[in-house]
């Protein structure tokens, strides 16, 4: 049978961890496998690790390239136009821009607030955007500017929640939006050999099997992953669950945050009571042998890709009532889980609650993975895909085309405006926002040039003239 072509699809991922794999690989990776029918996908990441080996391990072509990520998007402040304006006003932006008309892609995917310049440099190559959004911006008042911007560079916004799209106007919500929460596959679970893991994983640590074990999960250990409100809820519930433990799993990136959060223990002689384990590789050797999965999170989060995994390993999930965990654990049945934002006690009282049950919420936690299923299961996610591209073809055919290369040569100055000098400013991609000032100036400096031709043509007729 003939090879059938797809359309190209670059996918462009703003971290790329050595070691360990976050919510926002994980869910990136998840898309392209769910994607790769429509299109040829191509991942994009700022260097080697985790996430490209799973990728070509997937059948995957992967490209390795660093742009600069644009972080006051998701914390926007009155500057932001004009800081993003000087991020594509570079020689860095540009070289980018040519990189990618190199590539010929018929789609990108731009995956995060952050990753400005895929979508930028899309709308300069006109090429489609498709801009996954997995985090919710900051509401600090200028949330909207975070939103005017990612709206006007991409074709199509992805949402991983409700809570994500919330800063978003009703007319773009409808016109060029999804909301596709994350899912997994099915293949990767194995509750068959759960007890099995249970049993291992326990013994490796040394906790016997009737041992409560209350978790928290991480890829980092940061401050607004909120640890130390993890500490501060455990300490609190140390004496009345005598038997209890409590695991931190993942990476130390703050050795000074770690340090505080290790001395809180101390100062409470609770070292015998704690295991920092590091971080795992297999998290489906973790989650089995925990008994309830706390998620602490400081700030509100886009979605919580820990709190699904918990609930889909049928353990109960306490987290603070804020943005997509709030959503998601509402949407499961699961409300009254729901702890009083920035508040260990509140933690502590709905962790309580499940240490009471003569089963330590066992019950609980097979209700929640039979729910968490039939909300969120992959063949819901499916069809959540199968949905946004039906209506692609439908809206724009032209996407799914197969692009030749891109001429580059248009977007080039011409030579009148090559450098000639070596303190003349680059030209670049900028804004619209900014560019009619320098429209203007561009226009009078043109009418200048003209009147000043215009003279020397009559001077030099004149001369001529004489002689």
């Amino acid at each position: 049978m003939p090879m059938v072509l797809k359309p190209k699809m670059l996918i462009f991922s703003h971290v790329c961890n050595p070691t360990s794999i976050t919510g926002a690989e994980k869910l990136l990776l998840f898309f392209c496998q769910q994607i790769s029918p429509y299109f040829e996908c191509v991942l994009v990441a700022p260097n080697e690790g985790r996430l490209t080996t799973l990728a070509r391990a997937s059948g995957h072509d992967v490209r390795i390239y660093k742009v600069p990520l644009l972080h006051s998007i998701y914390t926007p402040g009155p500057g932001l136009l004009a800081e993003a304006d000087r991020l594509v006003s570079t020689s860095v932006f540009r070289s980018f821009v040519q990189w990618i008309a190199g590539e010929s892609p018929s789609v990108i995917v731009t995956n995060t607030c952050v990753h400005l310049l895929p979508a930028v440099a899309g709308k300069k190559l006109g090429i489609p955007v498709l801009w996954q959004l997995t985090e919710m911006i900051t509401n600090n008042g200028y949330a909207h500017l975070s939103a005017s911007l990612i709206h006007q560079y991409s074709s199509w916004i992805i949402s991983i929640s409700e809570s994500v799209a919330q800063y978003f106007p009703v007319d773009v919500r409808q016109s060029k939006m999804t909301i596709l929460p994350p899912s997994w596959n099915d293949l990767d679970i194995h509750p068959e050999i759960w007890p099995a893991l249970r049993e291992s994983f326990r013994s490796r640590l040394g906790i016997g099997p009737d041992i409560p074990v209350i978790g928290m999960i991480s890829s980092f250990l940061i401050e607004t992953k909120g640890v130390h409100h993890f500490i501060d809820m455990a300490l609190s519930l140390k004496d009345t669950f005598a038997k209890a433990l409590f695991l931190i799993v993942g990476s130390v990136m703050d050795p000074g945050y770690e340090k505080q959060c290790r001395e809180r223990i101390e100062a409470a002689g609770a070292q015998s009571r704690f295991i920092f384990s590091g971080s795992k590789e297999d998290m489906e050797q973790v989650y089995p042998a925990l008994d309830i999965v706390v998620v602490p999170s400081l700030v509100p989060e886009g979605f919580g890709l820990t709190a699904l995994e918990g609930l889909l390993y049928g353990k109960p999930v306490v987290a603070y009532a804020a943005g997509g965990l709030a959503e998601m654990l509402t949407a499961v049945g699961c409300p009254q889980m729901l702890a009083e934002p920035s508040s260990p006690a509140s933690l502590a009282e709905k962790v309580a609650a499940v240490l009471e049950q003569s089963d330590h919420g066992e019950a609980l936690g097979q209700q929640n993975r039979a729910q968490v299923v039939s909300v969120y299961g992959p063949e819901l996610y499916r069809a959540r895909v199968n949905g946004m591209v039906t209506r692609w073809m439908t809206e724009q055919p032209s996407w799914f085309q197969i692009n030749k290369a891109i001429n580059f040569r248009h977007l080039l100055p011409s030579s009148r405006h090559k450098s000639r000098g070596r303190n003349r400013k680059k030209r670049g991609f900028s804004f619209p926002h900014l560019r009619t000032a320098r429209k203007s100036r561009r226009i009078e400096l043109r009418k200048a040039r003209r009147r000043a031709t215009k003279i020397r043509i009559r001077r030099t007729s004149v001369r001529r003239r004489k002689a």
